[in-house]
Parts: structure tokens; C-alpha cells; sequence
């Protein structure tokens, strides 16, 4: 609608208005209807300026030098203009005060529409203009730098999305809707509210998604530099090697950027990306160097790398919260692939250990024992065993039990104590009691661990069969009590080992060239097939 042909409706308008006021009572009046004569010059009008609003917002990011307007803000000019744009809009729809109020909710409606395709125009063109800002090469490396543009873009969208409820308010939304209810019916409004507030929660939707899609940019970019000195890091960490350093210093750099230019909320959302990028690195480099057969120090290595790199970079309240568990699975699985193979064999048995003692019952029995320090020596009591599994034809067993100190090779001067075999019983009275003799080392040992296992004796004593295990660790002797020197009776559950899909065993099966463990598995699954 031309300017002239707007003037000239403005005058109808105060002219029909003159005329109701003149006379209050005459409701006849021809000229009440003036506006129906301007419905198709308003609608065409509409068409118009969505489409001069669309060029005006790309001409407007074109010429953005992407910096802050003022000090005070963090967003820059092509996000005032668009503003600007928008409420230029809002002065006309004010000015054409729309009297019919179906016309004004299906006008209202399509400004509305508009606009936010308006704010989805530009957040896709604001993210196409500082795609590739950043991205320096020259012959020594490729890298990414986090630079003012990217934080500008990313509030930028934001100062945006953040704008058009209330614009969409300003424009008389709910007032149009209040009448469309005395017009029509409230059922009627509630429909045709609920149908705005769709077209705007699917804007601003949208809108949020471009801001994390430019921040997962961001996280992504950086993730090759992240990489590679995690990578060299790992490799030649304890050899006076520079580049943990300089991913510290990178990711220093970046992250002092990004929280001097981006606005609190738009900060939080780029470290929970760069988090989520750098578990999703850490798994990558954990599971192609497994694939390569790297030696336990390079996961060891890695894991001291992650530690650092926590300590150095505290996470926020929402990361520690979602990402925590994420990031501590990671450093579990470097932990496990840093050990030893004899370390992780040991880290096997704790885990035996912890299935142990949630366990309430058992299809294998149940065996009782007391054990208790005596300076450097450990008493050991085998008392019975109750509910044994069958394991003879004649639904018997000739059971006994060996006694096992964990880790193996910090034991290795003790004999393996075993008690006699009972015949024919699934509720053998063992009552023998064995006395060891521990070094200061052993008995002040961290985790260490006696593993009783019991057997069925073979008739030849050739081929005994594996009938269940049980352990305790040594604190749990140290806590358990005594009445007059007499320790307490420990009734320890029998299991078997039932399950292969573990972290511990998963780890020694990629150890393929390692004897240790492979000798280690292979008396596992005997167990488990109930060879052994």
C-alpha cells in the first residue's frame, strides 16, 4: 500500500470517526465499511515489506563489522537494524489500527508469521557470515581460532530470539484475541492463540537451534587441535614434551575469548559443547590406540592429561551435572587401560568383590570363616560350607578349599594354604586353621584380597572341579570383631564368575600379544564353562 493510498485511509478513518462522534446513534453510515476498500492494498503491502525486510536484514549483516555497538553490550549493529526493521512494521500495523477484528487477527497473524521468518533468515545468514573466520593455515599446522566475530554471531541470534516475544506482545496480540473471544466464542480465541504462539515457539525454536549449532561449530573446529597435543601429549608426556602446554594454552586462549564476548548463557552452552567434543575425542583416541596396541603408559598418560586438564578448567554447575559421569566413565575406562595386565587382573577381583557384597542369595552355597591379625601374622579358619552345589552323578560333591592371597605376585612367597577334602557332603564342617605369616608390605597392602575357592576333589585328584569362589578383602577383617580374642564368623556367599561383557575383561581381551593375560582369560571362561 502506497504511501498515498495509506494517507488517504488514515483520512477515512479520522472522517468516520467524526462521523460516529457527530452522531452518535446513526449506525448506516456507508463510509463505516471504508476499510474493506483497503484489505487487498494491506495484504499486498504485507507481501512487500517481508520481502524489502529480508534484503534490508542481508544488506544489514553484509555491512556488520561484527563489532559491539557500545561497551555495554555484546551484540552488534545488524542486530539493532533487524530490530529496527521489524518495529518500522510495528509502527505501520499501529498506525492502520485494523477496526474489523477478524481482518486484524488474520493481519496480525501474517505480520507475525513474517517476522519470524525474518528472525530465521537471519540466523542463518549471520551464521553463514563467519563461517570460515577462524581457520588459519600455513605449513606447519591447520588450526582453529575462536575469534570476537563468532561470539557476536552466536548473541547476535540470541539478542534476536530474545526479542520477539515481546515485539509479538507490543503488537497487540492478546487484545485482538480478548475480542476475537467477545466476536466469536473463547474456544474459538484459545484456538487462534495457541496457533500464533506455535508459528513463534517454532522462531524462536529454530533460532535456538542455529545458536547451538554455531556452538557445536565452535566446540567442533577445535577439536582437531585438541586432539593432536592430546595425542603428542600422551605419547611423550614424562619426556619434557611442550604439548600439553600448548593444549592448555590454546584452550586458555579460547575459552578467555569466549567468556569476555559471549553473554553468560551463551558461555555455559559453548563449555558444555567443548566438553562434549573433548569426551568424544578422548573416546576416539582411547578406541583407535587400542586398535593400535599402544602400550598401557599412552592411556596412563592420557588419563593424566584429562586430570590436568580438569583441575585447570572448572566446569560449570550444568556441566559437573550432566557431563560429570560422561567424563569419569572416560577416566575409569584410561584408568583400566593404564594398569599393568597383573593390575588389571587385580582390578578384576575387586570387582568380584564389590558383586559379592550386594549379593543376598546364591544358588552355590554360602562359606563361613574367621580370619583375624595378630601382629604380621593372619590367622585363617575354615569353618564350613553350607548348601553346596551338587557336582557328582550321585547329587554329592567332595569338596575343599584353596586359599588364594590377591595380588598374586605380592604373594608370591606364601603357599597357597587348602584345606582337606570331605566326602560326599554339600555341607562339609571343615574346621582347620592356618597361620600365615605376612611382610609389613603385605599386611599394610591397599586392596588386597583372599580368594577362597571351592572344589570338588577329583577321585584321582587329576581334574578337581571348580565349584564356586568367595573373597574378603583384608580391611574387612581388620573391621570385623572378636569377643575375647575370638574373631566374629564371616559368612561370605558363593558365586561364580557368569559375566565376560566387563570394562576389566574387555581391556585384557584387547591385549592379545600379553601372555599374562591371556592365560588369565582363558582360566576365566574355564570357570565359566565350568571346566576347571
Amino acid at each position: 500500500m502506497g504511501t498515498t493510498l495509506f494517507e488517504l485511509y488514515l483520512v477515512l478513518k479520522r472522517f468516520a470517526v467524526l462521523g460516529t462522534a457527530l452522531d452518535p446513534g446513526e449506525t448506516g453510515y456507508k463510509i463505516a465499511n471504508y476499510h474493506n476498500w483497503f484489505t487487498a492494498g494491506v495484504t499486498h503491502w504485507l507481501d512487500i515489506s517481508v520481502l524489502k525486510a529480508l534484503t534490508r536484514i542481508e544488506k544489514a549483516i553484509e555491512l556488520d563489522q561484527l563489532v559491539p555497538v557500545d561497551d555495554s553490550v555484546k551484540y552488534s549493529s545488524s542486530a539493532v537494524d533487524t530490530l529496527a526493521i521489524f518495529y518500522q512494521i510495528k509502527i505501520f500495523w499501529q498506525q492502520l489500527a485494523w477496526p474489523d477484528v477478524e481482518g486484524a487477527y488474520m493481519f496480525v497473524g501474517k505480520i507475525v508469521d513474517d517476522i519470524c521468518r525474518c528472525c530465521v533468515f537471519y540466523a542463518d545468514k549471520m551464521s553463514e557470515r563467519v563461517e570460515g573466520l577462524g581457520d588459519f593455515q600455513n605449513v606447519y599446522e591447520k588450526k582453529f581460532e575462536v575469534t570476537r566475530e563468532w561470539c557476536l554471531a552466536i548473541n547476535n541470534i540470541d539478542y534476536i530470539r530474545q526479542s520477539l516475544p515481546p515485539f509479538v506482545k507490543e503488537l497487540g496480540v492478546d487484545e485482538i484475541v480478548a475480542q476475537l473471544g467477545d466476536c466469536r466464542s473463547p474456544m474459538e480465541a484459545q484456538r487462534c492463540a495457541e496457533t500464533l504462539k506455535n508459528v513463534i515457539d517454532n522462531a524462536v525454536d529454530t533460532e535456538k537451534n542455529k545458536i547451538l549449532e554455531l556452538v557445536e561449530t565452535v566446540a567442533r573446529k577445535m577439536s582437531p587441535m585438541m586432539r593432536r597435543f592430546l595425542a603428542e601429549g600422551a605419547e611423550l608426556l614424562h619426556q619434557d614434551s611442550n604439548s600439553l602446554d600448548r593444549l592448555m594454552m590454546y584452550l586458555e586462549e579460547s575459552l578467555k575469548t569466549l567468556n569476555m564476548e559471549l553473554n553468560d548463557v551463551n558461555f555455559d552452552r559453548i563449555l558444555d559443547a567443548i566438553w562434549t567434543e573433548l569426551s568424544n575425542v578422548l573416546y576416539d583416541l582411547i578406541q583407535s590406540n587400542l586398535d593400535k596396541r599402544r602400550p598401557p603408559s599412552f592411556f596412563s598418560n592420557l588419563r593424566d592429561a584429562l586430570q590436568m586438564m580438569i583441575q585447570n578448567f572448572k566446569c560449570t554447575k550444568k556441566c559437573e551435572t550432566s557431563d560429570r559421569d560422561v567424563l569419569n566413565n572416560i577416566e575409569q575406562l584410561l584408568e583400566l587401560h593404564g594398569f599393568e595386565t597383573a593390575d588389571l587382573i587385580h582390578q578384576y577381583y575387586l570387582d568380584r568383590l564389590k558383586e559379592q557384597q550386594v549379593i543376598r542369595e546364591t544358588p552355590y552355597g554360602q562359606l563361613t570363616v574367621r580370619c583375624m591379625f595378630k601382629n604380621l601374622v593372619l590367622e585363617i579358619e575354615v569353618m564350613n560350607a553350607r548348601n553346596l552345589r551338587p557336582m557328582d552323578t550321585n547329587g554329592s560333591c567332595d569338596p575343599f578349599v584353596r586359599i588364594h592371597f590377591l595380588p598374586e605376585e605380592k604373594f608370591a612367597g606364601i603357599v597357597k594354604p587348602r584345606t582337606n577334602s570331605q566326602s560326599k557332603t554339600l555341607f562339609p564342617l571343615f574346621d582347620e586353621k592356618f597361620v600365615i605369616s605376612l611382610s609389613p608390605e603385605q599386611k599394610a597392602m591397599k586392596n588386597a584380597i583372599i580368594m577362597f575357592s571351592v572344589k570338588d576333589k577329583d577321585l584321582f585328584g587329576m581334574s578337581n572341579q571348580y565349584i564356586a569362589e568367595s573373597y574378603l578383602s583384608f580391611g574387612e577383617i581388620e573391621a570385623a570383631g572378636n569377643v575375647g580374642g575370638v574373631p566374629e564368623q564371616l559368612h561370605l556367599p558363593l558365586s561364580r564368575p557368569f559375566n565376560l561383557d566387563t570394562d576389566c575383561i574387555r581391556a585384557l581381551e584387547y591385549r592379545i600379544g600379553d601372555k599374562q593375560a591371556k592365560e588369565f582369560l582363558k582360566k576365566l571362561k574355564q570357570k565359566i564353562n565350568n571346566q576347571a
